[in-house]
Formats: C-alpha cells, sequence, structure tokens
C-alpha cells in the first residue's frame, strides 16, 4: 500500500480523499493524479469493488458510500471526479442527519 497516513482524517471527508488515493494505489500499483483514468489504468469491475470498499471505511457512518464509490469508478473513471462524487455524498449524508 501507500505511505499515505490517513489515521489523523479518518472520519472526515478529506479522509475520504486520502482513502481513495491509498486504495488506488493498492489496487492499481500507484498513487492516482487528479485526472488518473481507471480504466486507462488497467482496472476492472472487481477493482472498482475492492477500491470503493477500502475506500468507504474512511466514513464508516456513510451509508452505502463503497456503492457510490464504485458506481463513480465504473461510471466516471477519472480520480478527482470521483473523490468529488464521494465527498459530496458523505457531505449529503452528514447534512441530513444533522
Amino acid at each position: 500500500m501507500a505511505d499515505v497516513d490517513t489515521s489523523a482524517t479518518q472520519h472526515s471527508p478529506h479522509g475520504l480523499a486520502a482513502a481513495l488515493a491509498q486504495a488506488w494505489h493498492g489496487v492499481l500499483g500507484f498513487l492516482p493524479e487528479e485526472d488518473s483514468d481507471f480504466y486507462d489504468a488497467g482496472g476492472t469491475s472487481m477493482d472498482a469493488a475492492r477500491i470503493a470498499s477500502l475506500a468507504a471505511e474512511s466514513a464508516p457512518d456513510i451509508e452505502d458510500l463503497d456503492v457510490t464509490l464504485m458506481t463513480a469508478l465504473l461510471n466516471e473513471a477519472r480520480f478527482g471526479e470521483v473523490r468529488r462524487l464521494g465527498l459530496e455524498s458523505i457531505d449529503r449524508a452528514r447534512g441530513s442527519s444533522a
């Protein structure tokens, strides 16, 4: 896995960005750039499931975050867009529970 420390931000929205990058690195073998493309990196549906599951652990209080991330990986493909959609999902979930 990458040397991306997510411990300090484990349950914050910013923790998702680090966790998503770390999961991408662990599954696909490199740290993503903003415009890194999931499919160009050789990603498969199984890889999307692994990345999404690992990254969603950064926000265990957000229901179905793994589904949101997997769908984003498969449909949007670019790392920056996947991260944005994940953060929006967290904001919506935490905003509605306040």
